[in-house]
């Protein structure tokens, strides 16, 4: 789940178990366009997993010489 941050004159009200903001549509869209490449890269991540993982042991087998 990404957390946001929501400048405060956005606030609406607030209680024990809800925040309610007043965002504008531009804003939502901005962070749209960012939690896309969030997912983007974590998809990215998730197929070079093996590599990455391998890259790491070689490099510790030098370390341990």
């Amino acid at each position: 789940m990404p957390l946001i941050k929501i400048p405060r004159n956005y606030l609406i009200a607030e209680d024990e178990n809800f925040i309610t903001a007043d965002v504008p549509d531009s804003l939502l869209q901005l962070w749209q366009k960012d939690y896309q490449k969030v997912i983007k890269a974590k998809g990215i991540l998730k197929y070079k997993k093996a590599a990455m993982l391998s890259h790491v042991e070689s490099l510790r087998r030098e370390w341990d010489g």
